[in-house]
């Protein structure tokens, strides 16, 4: 292992527009994120979730197999391409997934193969209980074998 940055290695943060391989996010799941209101939004984010996985693949963070088949009903019900969905185990503190989930980077060469930086996340200076939240980028990059950059700051 070397002390030498992403960057110093040829990695870069990809535009948003760039080809991506799947969009990730976190099954909303807990009443504290929607108080009162969490069977309100499972018919738009199941509709969120159809139209993404029309066009590419969807990998979702459910904190349990019962979640997980709860989520697949309600995505087979509405005609979901559940073909192009694939979900992980791993219990989350919120539904964020573009605040704690994975950061991915690409090396310029094509010679390294992609990599996560894992920043910290602290729920916005510890507003919120975030400890499962920020094991999520070294969850991910265990599930593909990717090797992983930590900087030890804080990004949320």
């Amino acid at each position: 292992m070397t002390n030498e940055t992403p960057k110093q290695l040829g990695y870069y943060f990809p535009a948003e527009w760039q080809p991506h391989e799947a969009t990730w996010l976190t099954w909303p799941y807990l009443d504290d994120s929607f108080p009162g209101l969490l069977n309100e939004v499972y018919p738009s984010y199941t509709l969120f979730v159809k139209y993404i996985a029309d066009v590419e693949k969807v990998r979702i963070i459910v904190p349990s197999q019962q979640v997980k088949n709860n989520a697949t009903g309600l995505l087979n019900a509405i005609g979901a391409k559940i073909s192009s969905i694939e979900f992980y185990i791993h219990p989350t503190n919120d539904v964020w997934c573009r605040d704690h989930g994975p950061a991915f980077v690409i090396n310029r060469s094509g010679k390294l193969p992609k990599a996560i930086v894992d920043w910290e996340f602290n729920a916005w200076g510890g507003k919120y209980s975030y400890q499962l939240d920020n094991q999520i980028p070294a969850f991910v990059a265990k599930q593909f074998g990717f090797r992983v950059f930590r900087p030890g700051i804080v990004m949320e």
